[in-house]
């Protein structure tokens, strides 16, 4: 799969002549500071007075200058550039983790190279073919073979792995979480009869298939009926309902393992004429920003995927420049409910 890449808008367009002819020196020299200064001052390894930058700032936007990136590379000791290994970047949740990871790339001058490996031939080849682009970290947020530890080890790459035990309070434990907040909370309502629509393209159904099968272990509870739907979209959603909705011993509570399954299940239900939630609770996980708006409005679990990537770019970052890095788990807020018109008291 060809690596998406997002990068910081440089000082002038690509088609400026003045950009293509300015060089260092003709900063300093309009700068009235020496080469060394500049050099610097545009890789950050140096303050200067006020004035000085000033006056190298207003130099650079004058000549439209921008340093090459191979120069930069010889010059820091790094490319500028990190990567994120995201799998499922079709799923909501996986969109926002990439949203937070970007925006914190860009806001530091960071290129991104984001990769999907479930869409490459192998996981492993994508993690070669990343770390062959010479990049100067890596998040992981992408089941990976046993084999990627030593490959990772060999480069003494920073490295900030989601699914690792430095980061459980925000991977799957999180998951598994999700699930079981929205058990405990159906079942605290009034609800019995589970079941859970799983699917193999959201990466993190699994995860949290277990929580909702252990929350109903501890409430002495059936395991939930379990269907599978072909892909992690609205139409397999609503393609899974009537299985789950006309079957002879209906739940009275279906969790989607994400919401655009759910809210496929919530728009065939009402074409099949069984009334959510007065006949069946449907919810989802992710707190996808529309759901408030399908009728009835979706209940389901914030995971806080935008702040995870957020925190992990962040971490990521401050090991590439050698800064110190807290130890332990990602400072995330754990999963919240979301309570909305679909899941209703059952008593």
């Amino acid at each position: 799969m060809p690596a998406s890449r997002v990068s910081s808008p440089v000082a002038a367009p690509p088609g400026d002549a003045l950009a293509q002819r300015s060089t260092i020196r003709d900063v300093a020299a309009l700068a009235l500071v020496s080469v060394a200064t500049v050099s610097r001052y545009v890789n950050g390894k140096q303050r200067f007075t006020p004035e000085v930058e000033r006056r190298i700032a207003e130099a650079i936007a004058g000549t439209g200058y921008h340093a090459h990136p191979v120069a930069r590379s010889m010059s820091t000791g790094r490319s500028g550039a990190v990567a994120a290994l995201v799998a499922g970047v079709g799923s909501p949740q996986a969109a926002a983790l990439v949203k937070g990871l970007c925006r914190v790339a860009l806001a530091e001058g960071q290129d991104l190279i984001c990769v999907d490996p479930l869409n490459g031939d192998s996981p492993l080849r994508e993690l070669d073919r990343v770390l062959a682009m010479q990049v100067d970290g890596l998040v992981l947020a992408a089941p990976m073979p046993p084999d990627a530890a030593a490959r990772l080890t060999q480069q003494r790459l920073p490295v900030v792995d989601l699914g690792a035990s430095s980061a459980l309070a925000s991977g799957q434990h999180a998951q598994a979480d999700a699930g079981a907040l929205l058990v405990r909370q159906l079942v605290a309502t009034g609800h019995r009869r589970f079941a859970f629509l799983a699917c193999a393209d959201e990466p993190d159904s699994p995860a949290r298939l277990r929580g909702v099968q252990e929350a109903l272990h501890d409430a002495g509870l059936p395991a939930p009926v379990l269907h599978h739907a072909q892909h992690a979209t609205a139409e397999a959603g609503a393609a899974a309902a009537s299985a789950l909705l006309l079957a002879r011993e209906r739940p009275d509570a279906v969790i989607a393992c994400n919401d655009p399954l759910a809210m496929g299940l919530l728009s065939e239900a009402r074409r099949l004429g069984v009334a959510v939630p007065d006949q069946v609770s449907v919810a989802g996980i992710g707190n996808m920003p529309f759901g408030r708006y399908l009728s009835p409005p979706l209940s389901s679990v914030e995971l806080h995927a935008d702040s995870l990537g957020a925190a992990a770019m962040t971490q990521l970052l401050a090991a590439v420049r050698g800064l110190p890095t807290t130890a332990g788990p990602l400072q995330v807020a754990p999963p919240q409910l979301v309570l909305r018109g679909s899941t209703r008291l059952r008593y």
